[in-house]
């Protein structure tokens, strides 16, 4: 308990599997519940795309918050929201339930960009490597549990019962974080420059191909991801295996992510470009086989599961390209870049998801998304192959 109470990995690694619980826990439920009020998948797909817009928007407000609140104060301001958010979704009407993913998103944004600005101070540049499959493994146990607790909450207990258990977790999340005593003692030696506009750094980002490419790649990956969570569950449901179905599929597919500590000893034989080159290039020519075979459920919910165990191999990178290649001075500044991929990815797939539904049916969806995997793929042969 005393290493817990100090700002040591151990205590990181509770925070990072507390604040994914907080988001995984409704990540299933929210889809079926926008299918039941919106009644079709590519409204769906609209409902997301307006998120996504307002997503980016609020991420690139956090850097503002942290320059006026400080970081502390930024962290809390997000478990507020959070809690917010989920009494609102509690509510049946549909201003409550757009208001409440409004709030979420807000919450989700501030909470993760502080946290790894925490992380990326407190962790020294050449520990990342070694550390980051660990972070990824409790990023998974948080989101194998979550999608199907949520969906099992909401059909046996109660619809508001994911809700107030996603307010406890952010509430345990806050105490937890106060609890750590956490200091602002740095192990890189970097001085902290608050960064109050993100925007200016984008053509320094940008102008690094090193960093371009990370972010790329966590885009397309995050994205695979986002379809995933959205689309699986529909998919269920219009197929007749039930809501319980989908999310199971969402928790067993995420489950898989925890092997990723195992994978530590494969990355170091074979090199991150040649991991990260069959995980994208087999995740995304499953992902066209489920497209092909939607018809077939059975075969379809393989597939499902298939495409997520190469995923796998995408996520037991994490985000070690963007640690190692950026230079310790800029992190603050290249952090708050970087994390925007999340709602980047947010915005940019539903959006063509939309467009896509509006003239094909929903396998559509899984084919596109297979061939943006298997392009993506061609990117990694720009990754150094000594890197390990």
């Amino acid at each position: 308990m005393s290493t817990l109470s100090r700002p040591t990995t151990s205590a990181f690694f509770v925070l990072f599997t507390l604040e994914p619980l907080y988001r995984s826990i409704i990540v299933t439920v929210v889809p079926l519940m926008a299918l039941e009020r919106f009644g079709s998948a590519k409204d769906v797909s609209i409902f997301f795309f307006v998120l996504g817009i307002l997503g980016v928007g609020m991420s690139l407000a956090v850097p503002w918050l942290v320059r006026h609140l400080s970081r502390r104060g930024t962290f809390w301001l997000g478990v507020g929201a959070g809690v917010a958010s989920m009494l609102l979704f509690i509510h049946n009407d549909l201003w409550s339930f757009c208001a409440g993913m409004a709030l979420h998103l807000f919450a989700a944004s501030c909470i993760d960009v502080t946290l790894n600005l925490y992380w990326m101070e407190h962790v020294r540049r050449q520990d990342f490597g070694r550390i980051e499959p660990v972070r990824m493994f409790f990023l998974a146990f948080s989101w194998s549990i979550g999608p199907f607790l949520g969906v099992y909450l909401r059909n046996t207990i109660d619809p508001a019962a994911p809700f107030l258990v996603g307010a406890l977790v952010i509430i345990l999340l806050g105490s937890f974080f106060l609890y750590r005593r956490f200091s602002h003692s740095l192990v890189t030696g970097e001085k902290h420059n608050p960064v109050t506009n993100p925007i200016r750094y984008l053509p320094r980002f940008f102008s690094q191909p090193r960093l371009t490419l990370a972010y790329l790649l966590c885009v397309v990956r995050s994205g695979w991801w986002t379809m995933y969570f959205i689309y699986v569950p529909i998919f269920c449901v219009t197929a007749g295996l039930g809501e319980t179905m989908g999310g199971a599929l969402v928790s067993l597919a995420v489950s898989f992510v925890m092997m990723t500590p195992l994978l530590r000893s494969t990355i170091q034989r074979f090199g991150i470009r040649r991991v990260l080159w069959v995980g994208y290039a087999g995740a995304g020519s499953v992902t066209i086989g489920i497209g092909a075979f939607i018809g077939i459920p059975n075969v379809a919910v393989i597939l499902i599961l298939l495409a997520a165990l190469f995923a796998v191999l995408c996520d037991s990178i994490g985000n070690t390209l963007f640690y190692r290649a950026v230079r310790f001075y800029e992190r603050s500044a290249m952090a708050t870049v970087f994390m925007s991929y999340r709602p980047i990815s947010a915005l940019a797939f539903p959006g063509v998801y939309s467009g896509v539904l509006a003239i094909f049916p929903l396998p559509a969806v899984f084919l596109l998304t297979g061939v943006g995997m298997l392009a993506t793929s061609l990117m990694t042969r720009f990754i150094p192959a000594r890197m390990r």
